[in-house]
């Protein structure tokens, strides 16, 4: 696995975690593209930095402020990354908690991320990504 990629995962992750949306940037791929997961409403594509930004930045706004974290890495081979993102979550007005876990497949160029295909199951995310359990 690409401790590279690793760790640009991490310093994208840190960066959105602060809510530092230059740091997130600079860490993309210009021509990045986002792929929600499929029990989303939104289920559309979202293609450049600023778009992607902006649509992770108002999907987690009904929840009260919290990090994200990582919590696996599993390498997909040619420039992949299949990781499982978690964060238990609390809304601003219900107070209900709930859990967010989710798996995610990366890929990279050139040491900057070029696309994320997110999914619910990690057994959807290691087939997307062409492995298996």
């Amino acid at each position: 696995m690409s401790q590279e990629n690793v760790e640009t995962l991490r310093q994208l992750l840190d960066a959105f975690n602060r809510r530092d949306k230059a740091a997130w940037i600079a860490l993309s791929d210009p021509e990045t593209e986002n792929f929600p997961p499929k029990e989303w409403p939104e289920q559309a594509s979202i293609r450049g930095p600023e778009a992607i930004w902006d649509f992770y930045v108002e999907a987690v706004g009904a929840w009260e402020e919290g990090s994200f974290e990582w919590a696996e890495f599993i390498d997909a081979g040619a420039n992949r990354i299949v990781a499982h993102q978690r964060r238990e979550v609390r809304g601003r007005t219900s107070g209900a908690a709930v859990a967010w876990s989710y798996w995610v497949v990366f890929m990279f160029r050139d040491g900057k991320l070029l696309r994320s295909e997110w999914f619910a199951d990690r057994s959807e995310a290691l087939e997307a990504a062409g492995l298996r359990e």
